[in-house]
């Protein structure tokens, strides 16, 4: 008889050959998502969430020692349903990790829609509502990783993490963070998490506790283009970012 508890999904390396199934994934995780459908309604300068996808996977499996990336598989179809980026900083993966590659490879740069914490605002006159929005929220983020992270730290860090919207609500996103989370716990390092609104609902199940905030009036932005919210709505709505913080438990 099989055990009906038991996980229908399996965790397993992300290889470059499940960068298309990712990359549609990001797509429909972020289809009803407020903050991406403002940028994404831009006249000239259309934001394509998706399209980033594969650039951010590439670059990640180009850092073997630094990011694991894992990927939750059905186990029967086989279907990729689920991945996660765990960033090491300050120590490096073990060389016996499961994924590590064998052989070196050159390091990618990192994708354009990525923040590093070096980031400067450029507060130039010539940049329009919507590039002033995506100035804001860049220079927030890398105010929070530099206070959080400063030279010398040692952490771990979600830089991405998605579930297929067929397959929420199956324990997949808790094992996907857990994944990072029992590894932290043995280092005894701290964890953080950069979140969007839907992804709020997951990381305070996780042990995650909300650091910092970012709230936005969307409308206030939107107004200034004329860009009409979606049909049905009279308003862009108020976006909160989450910044999610985890300390280390005791074994």
């Amino acid at each position: 008889m099989s055990d009906s508890k038991a996980p229908s999904f399996s965790l397993k390396p992300v290889v470059e050959e499940d960068i298309p199934a990712l990359t549609v994934m990001s797509g429909l995780n972020f289809e009803e998502d407020r903050h991406t459908q403002l940028k994404a309604a831009h006249p000239t300068k259309p934001y394509d969430h998706a399209g980033g996808t594969p650039d951010s996977i590439r670059h990640w499996l180009s850092l073997p020692q630094k990011v694991e990336v894992t990927k939750a598989v059905d186990n029967k179809t086989g279907e990729v349903v689920g991945c996660v980026g765990w960033v090491f900083r300050g120590f490096e993966r073990d060389p016996g990790a499961a994924g590590v590659v064998e052989k070196s490879q050159e390091p990618t740069k990192p994708p354009a829609n990525s923040v590093s914490s070096d980031f400067v605002k450029t507060e130039a006159a010539d940049l329009d509502p919507i590039e002033q929005l995506r100035e804001l929220t860049d220079d927030h983020f890398a105010k929070f990783m530099r206070r959080v992270m400063p030279p010398g730290t040692r952490c771990m860090f979600i830089a991405g993490i998605q579930v297929h919207p067929d397959h929420q609500g199956k324990g997949i996103g808790r094992a996907l963070v857990r994944q990072g989370t029992d590894r932290a716990d043995a280092e005894g390092v701290f964890c953080w998490v950069h979140s969007s609104e839907a992804g709020a609902v997951l990381f305070p199940k996780c042990g995650f506790e909300v650091d910092e905030t970012l709230e936005i009036d969307l409308d206030e932005y939107a107004g200034k283009m004329d860009l009409k919210p979606p049909a049905g709505d009279d308003k862009w709505g108020t976006y909160t970012f989450r910044y999610f913080v985890r300390q280390p438990r005791a074994s």
